[in-house]
């Protein structure tokens, strides 16, 4: 089979979403429950495709001129990976994945997260992808939506494990520029998978943060996304030099810079 990615057309919007619906309601059936199916459904609506199409990447796979694949690149944020369940075991996934991951590369991304569906796990852990938390979220009914948060890492670094991060809280003690928004009301809570490490934030004037990273040596790479207490939702990426205390409590300076909005500073983090 010599199939190939290519540029999602907006001309096929409509094409696309009928797709991705389908492709939905056929893969995901005896997995979820129908109240789940509807949320992925909503979730993935033609403004939101176009929205992508216009500002992120997204790729296509045709056969005979019609639709059979598609994924999305949103900054680090992989999603919206469906393959025509007819062509599902062919490789076409593997195909999409590493045309997401060789463009994330040219952006000097290093490394890629998604949220992985409860069938689609064993998928992602073949490409390396590595597992922090199971997430769920309430729909209608009272049904819950189950997926599984991962991330990979891009570089070719290897990884010397120094530092533990895993299941530890810091605060922000210090945190300067203009209209901060993590401030020493911000608290994380971090998550760690050998070189990768996740967390999740909230307080001060943010209502919910996740921030993805990869330790190099003495220094982490991160990528955060943020929304406020206004909804306003940002992206950005800082890096970090790890110090550690003779108590063996970690502290992280993190130098900042929103990439969606103008903003830069110096944050400084101590476990707790």
């Amino acid at each position: 089979m010599n199939l190939k990615t290519e540029i999602f057309n907006k001309k096929d919007i409509d094409e696309l979403y009928e797709f991705i619906i389908d492709t939905i309601k056929v893969s995901y059936f005896g997995y979820y429950p129908e109240e789940a199916i509807n949320y992925f459904i909503k979730y993935s609506n033609k403004q939101d495709i176009l929205d992508d199409a216009e500002s992120n990447y997204v790729i296509v796979i045709k056969d005979n001129n019609k639709i059979i694949g598609t994924g999305t690149l949103k900054f680090t944020h992989i999603k919206r990976v469906f393959v025509n369940s007819s062509y599902q075991g062919k490789g076409l996934g593997r195909l999409i994945m590493n045309d997401l991951e060789e463009k994330a590369k040219t952006f000097n991304l290093k490394i890629v997260e998604l949220h992985s569906s409860l069938f689609a796990k064993s998928f992602y852990d073949k490409l390396g992808y590595k597992l922090f938390k199971m997430g769920k979220v309430e729909v209608e009914n009272g049904e819950l939506l189950y997926f599984q948060r991962m991330s990979k890492r891009l570089s070719k670094y290897q990884y010397v494990f120094n530092y533990n991060f895993h299941k530890k809280y810091f605060k922000v003690v210090q945190n300067d520029g203009v209209d901060v928004e993590a401030n020493t009301e911000t608290k994380f809570h971090f998550l760690q998978n050998k070189e990768l490490i996740y967390a999740e934030y909230n307080g001060g004037k943010v209502k919910y943060g996740e921030i993805f990273g990869v330790i190099e040596n003495e220094t982490i790479h991160f990528y955060y996304n943020q929304e406020n207490l206004v909804g306003e939702k940002n992206q950005g990426n800082s890096k970090d030099e790890i110090i550690l205390f003779e108590n063996n409590k970690l502290q992280l300076v993190d130098k900042w810079e929103w990439k969606s909005k103008r903003g830069q500073g110096l944050c400084i983090l101590e476990e707790i």
